[in-house]
Formats: C-alpha cells, structure tokens, sequence
C-alpha cells in the first residue's frame, strides 16, 4: 500500500474519531456550564408519546432547548452572541440586561418571570384562599426576596427600563399584600431593603451585586434579621456580624453573560453568636462528623440539610423549623440562620412538594416560604393552589 494512501487513511480516521472522542467532554463541559454558571438544570429531551407530538410546536420547541444545553462550546457561544448583541446597540443578551456603569440585570426577572396581572392576582388569591380556608399547627411566615431592578431602578438604562416597566404594576400588587397592617406573619421585605438602602447610599454601600442577580451579604443580613425577628426582636444585635472575606472575581450574571474579564470585588458577613455551637449537621441522610460553624455551606447544595444547635448563654428559638427556600437564602444564610433556631431545616424551593409543603405544616411548629419576587407568582399558585385543593 502507498505511503500516502496510509497517511490519507490515518488522517480520515483520525477525523472520523476525534469528534466521537471529544463529544462526551463537550457534553459534560455544556451541562457543567449550565448548572454551575447559569444556575439551573439542563433542558431534558421530552418523551415521545405520540405521532401528534410531531405536531406540537411547544414538544419542537422542548426538543430544541434540550439540544441547545448540549451544543458543543455553548460556553463560547454566549460569549459570541454577547458580543454580536452588543455590537447591534441592542445592550442585552438572551440572559443579562444592561444597566449603568458595571450594573447587570438577570433579563428575565425584569419582566418575563413575573407573568401577567392575572398571574399575580391568581397567586394572591391562592394564598389568600389557602390562609383563610385552612387550618395548621406551624406559623407560617410568608416572605420575597426582591429583585435588584425593584430596589435599585435608576440603575437601569433607557432600554432596560423599558422592559422593567411593564411589571410595575404586578410588583405593586405583590409589593401591598405584604405591606397590609396587621400581618405580622407576611414579612415586608420591600420596605426593610430601602430602608436600608437609603441608610448605606450616602457611604457609597450598596445591599445588591451590581454584577449579579442577588443581593450581596449586606442585604441578606436585611433578610436575616426580618426573618429573626418575626419570631423573636430581641435576639438580633448588629455587634455580632462578622467578616468572613473579601474576595475579587467574576460575578454570576457576568459569567453567565460571557464577560469573563469582568471583576467585582464583595466581602461576605455573617452573624457568629457567641456561645452557640452546632450538635447536628445533616445532609439528607448524611450526618456530618464533627460540624462547625462554615461547614454547612460545604455540603450540597440543593441537599436537605438540617441543623441542630445549642447554648448554655443564648436564647434561641426553640423547636423545629422549615425553611422552603430559593437561592437568595442558598447562597448567603444558612449559617446566620443556624445560629438563632434550635432546630432548623433547609429544603431548597422545587425539592419539596406541594403535598409535603401542607404535611410539613403540620409537622413544624414554623414553616417559612422564601421566593424570588419574579418567581413568586408562579411558585404561590403552585404550592398554595395545589395545597389548597389537596387538603379541601
């Protein structure tokens, strides 16, 4: 056989293989991207149940996300878009709106989450329904972590605000349910964000990540404190938040935006309660050897973990407690939270069913239900809706 018949052959197979080689790398590097940087599970194919799916746009339309969180380089592929986006003075992208200076907004919470007027009314009515019709041994404290546009909506460009604007309305809705007086179980988490706000502006602090859809640890402490003192006003003291560290890197809607270059510097606190000490670490069914005051936030994350802690010298507040929760608790809160209750769960949002949300209410002696605000409206109808019509 000619020599270059054997190369020619060798470079044809080496053509064939390589991508058969590297295509689980990029599979798995794609489904990493999406759950770590974009914060969320990959798109799954749907089944096949008939040949009518064929006719359904929404199945195509499934098919075509799923394929999407798979395509090979989809990391580079954001940053590309990112910059063709940017280069047609659109200033967003399919996943980050622009604001001023180094602000970004996560797009869809800016509108295309919250749904419509008749979603939000559909969702207030469901818990209105649900509170009024239902008894439960637990107090349940209702609360929304709100989104970055609502506390800080002169940090949105012309373009931005456009697409903000639409949902004032629905946020108003939500924004007055929580602020009815006489409702100490509804936890008005709007107000006490610019109060605090307006208390931090004038020193140049901020409670929210210019470059990420949360707020930093100075807002969460705003969360933290409302939460403590729902139940108990004199447990919390200022004196006692510490700083853990301060660290520069690229925050979370930049990642997800494809601007890897860009920098935010943030310093995380949280609350040490002298004399407090962890008993019980658990991760599902795991019991953790040897829990400190950090190590929760080492173990999984959309793992139930429950927590058992102990004083000689502090009040605490007793029995057991569930937090159903989102990210904005996730990221910042279990150890402050760890610190104030004797016993407390953390089950994140989705992980828990409607089923077991109303079991559960009757199983704790306080149940807590956090939500983004541009989730609420689909999460209330889901587990206040569907709770509701199990337990008639």
């Amino acid at each position: 056989m000619p020599t270059s018949r054997t190369i020619s052959g060798i470079i044809c197979l080496g053509a064939t293989a390589v991508p058969l080689i590297f295509a689980p790398m990029q599979l798995e590097r794609s489904l990493g991207f999406v759950r770590e940087m974009e914060n969320r599970a990959p798109n799954a194919f749907p089944s096949f149940d008939s040949v009518g799916n064929l006719m359904d746009a929404q199945w195509w339309s499934s098919i075509s996300q799923a394929f999407e969180d798979r395509a090979p380089f989809r990391k580079e592929m954001i940053s590309l878009e990112r910059v063709l986006k940017l280069s047609g003075s659109g200033m967003a992208s399919r996943t980050i709106a622009y604001g001023v200076g180094e602000w970004l907004f996560w797009y869809a919470a800016l509108a295309d989450d919250l749904g419509s007027v008749e979603d939000m009314r559909r969702a207030i009515g469901a818990m209105d329904d649900f509170l009024n019709h239902h008894s439960f041994k637990a107090d349940l404290f209702i609360l929304v972590a709100p989104d970055k546009a609502t506390i800080y909506p002169e940090k949105l460009i012309e373009s931005s605000r456009a697409i903000f604007e639409p949902s004032i309305p629905q946020r108003e809705l939500l924004h007055n349910w929580f602020a009815q007086p006489d409702e100490p179980t509804r936890i008005d988490l709007w107000t006490k964000m610019r109060q605090r706000k307006d208390e931090l502006d004038p020193i140049g602090e901020l409670i929210y990540e210019p470059g990420g859809s949360h707020f930093n640890s100075i807002g969460a402490m705003v969360m933290a404190r409302a939460m403590v003192d729902a139940v108990d006003p004199s447990l919390w003291n200022d004196s006692e938040l510490v700083e853990l560290w301060t660290r520069t890197k690229t925050p979370e809607l930049a990642q997800r935006g494809g601007e890897w270059g860009r920098l935010e510097t943030q310093t995380h606190y949280q609350v040490r309660r002298d004399g407090v000490t962890i008993k019980e670490l658990w991760d599902e069914d795991q019991r953790i050897a040897d829990p400190e005051f950090l190590s929760i936030t080492e173990i999984t994350y959309h793992n139930r973990k429950r927590i058992v802690s102990e004083s000689d010298t502090r009040e605490m507040i007793p029995g057991k407690t569930l937090v159903i929760h989102d990210s904005f608790i996730a990221v910042y809160l279990y150890p402050t939270l760890s610190q104030f209750f004797e016993d407390i769960t953390f089950i994140h949002v989705g992980y828990i069913t409607p089923s077991e949300f109303r079991e559960a209410l009757d199983s704790y002696d306080r149940v807590y239900f956090e939500s983004a605000e541009h989730y609420f409206p689909e999460r209330a109808i889901e587990y206040f809706e569907q709770a509701g019509a199990a337990n008639p």
